[in-house]
């Protein structure tokens, strides 16, 4: 193995590791740690020889091991970053266009993504959690218990996924439907559901939101999405 000097440490690469791609990753670390040393929602522990790049802005929290996620990049192995969300691993895949680019670019874009608040249309689906925690205390906050359950989050999981891969009109229709699930199954109120309904529409396209009103899956979803 072969030490390559860090401003975070020593970073161990394989003999013969491309001198390009080190460089590449040397220069996106050098962005990330400026980005992360101005942003209140990072920061970069370095508690152990392993450094971790890690999110401020509560639970679930994410983690990011760098050196883990440069290494695979230089070594021309798994383009995932080495990243976990609430102590679990989750799959954070690099578009394909971008499987080439350092992985401290990536780490970058996160980083972006949490100092906006984690939108929920540019936040990749399996951090879809993250992104609604930024939505949940108004939930909490109504005069009744609303809390969202787990099938919940799988439904809006489902509806993120279909909004980025382009299906906008079907990602607003499960939101319909998982609000009249809420108003029928559940016996919330119209007044309950569409406050909740209003900030998760908020990280649509409102363009979007118009076009599914003017012609819903259902009839009733107008009065839910309508906000």
């Amino acid at each position: 193995m072969k030490p390559i000097a860090t401003p975070l440490g020593n970073l161990n690469v394989l003999e013969g590791a491309c001198p390009k791609q080190i460089a590449a990753e040397l220069r996106g670390l050098d962005l990330l740690i400026n980005l992360v040393n101005e942003s209140p929602r990072w920061h970069i522990s370095q508690t152990s020889s392993i450094p971790f790049l890690m999110s401020d802005d509560g639970a679930p929290g994410v983690q990011v091991n760098i050196f883990a996620s440069m290494k695979a990049r230089i070594h021309g192995g798994d383009p995932h970053l080495d990243i976990m969300m609430g102590q679990r691993s989750v799959c954070v895949l690099r578009n394909r266009s971008d499987v080439m680019t350092p992985s401290t670019d990536a780490m970058i874009s996160l980083v972006l993504l949490g100092n906006m608040g984690w939108p929920i249309q540019h936040t990749p689906s399996t951090l879809s959690k993250k992104a609604m925690a930024q939505l949940e205390e108004p939930f909490e906050c109504l005069e009744r218990d609303l809390r969202l359950k787990e099938l919940d989050y799988q439904a809006i999981e489902f509806a993120v996924d279909c909004y980025q891969a382009g299906q906008h009109m079907n990602a607003i229709g499960i939101l319909g439907e998982m609000a009249r699930s809420w108003y029928v199954c559940r016996a919330w109120e119209l007044e309950d559901i569409q406050p909740i309904m209003a900030e998760l529409l908020n990280e649509f396209d409102r363009k979007h939101v118009e076009a599914y009103l003017e012609d819903p899956q259902c009839p009733e979803d107008v009065m839910f999405l309508a906000v």
